[in-house]
């Protein structure tokens, strides 16, 4: 993004990125509405939430990775005697502020019926692997664009950690990896294409048009 603050942080339609984000969850019927961030910026986001009157929303230091940051989470809940054989946790990057109810409420009902699932669409663009040049070409009607939320047992997911050693840890990049790699069938939500993750300066000029159109405004 090239700015001066974590891209989560940065204004749009007036109000930082993830305050927006956390305005689709809060509606809806959560037990907990956690906030992780690095240990170093607790204070400040609790400060950011309380100038924009977000409330209902514990914010708690993240980890070094991905996972790290979703353990944390599973441990505060632990430690609060919430933590259960049916909890599940509906994970969501910060910076996708337009992700949808209906996204969110087939996770959760997904979770339940099947197990882990993940928010996903279609391709629309051609799909290679290479570096300097095209070495393999895929499907493009086979192929998916993974985006969150990634929704899964927490107690699953606890286990599923713990059992991992260090080089297979770093394999499992993100929450739908990690659960593959122990042989979980991993279920697709159908996702949308406006919940896009903010990560190039265009995404911002986009994000101020979504904001300000009738489509965004009612979202």
């Amino acid at each position: 993004m090239g700015a001066d603050i974590p891209k989560q942080y940065i204004k749009i339609g007036g109000k930082p990125v993830v305050v927006h984000t956390l305005m689709k969850f809060l509606p809806l019927d959560f037990d907990r509405i956690l906030l992780l961030v690095s240990k170093d910026s607790v204070s400040f986001a609790k400060n950011l939430l309380k100038e924009y009157s977000v409330s209902g929303v514990d914010v708690i230091p993240g980890g070094k990775t991905r996972n790290d940051t979703i353990l944390n989470a599973v441990r505060f809940l632990r430690g609060n005697d919430e933590l259960d054989e049916s909890t599940v946790l509906v994970t969501h990057d910060s910076v996708r502020p337009f992700v949808s109810e209906r996204v969110i409420l087939e996770s959760i009902k997904t979770c339940r019926e099947k197990g882990i699932c993940t928010a996903a669409i279609k391709a629309t663009d051609t799909i290679v692997r290479g570096s300097g040049q095209v070495t393999e070409l895929f499907d493009r009607s086979e192929m998916l664009q993974v985006q969150t939320p990634q929704t899964f047992n927490a107690m699953r997911f606890e286990s599923l950690y713990a059992s991992l050693d260090d080089d297979r840890k770093l394999l499992a990049t993100d929450c739908t990896r990690l659960f593959s790699l122990a042989g979980d069938a991993v279920y697709i939500v159908e996702g949308d294409k406006e919940n896009i993750k903010l990560t190039y300066k265009s995404d911002l000029a986009f994000a101020e048009g979504y904001l300000n159109s009738s489509e965004g405004q009612t979202q």
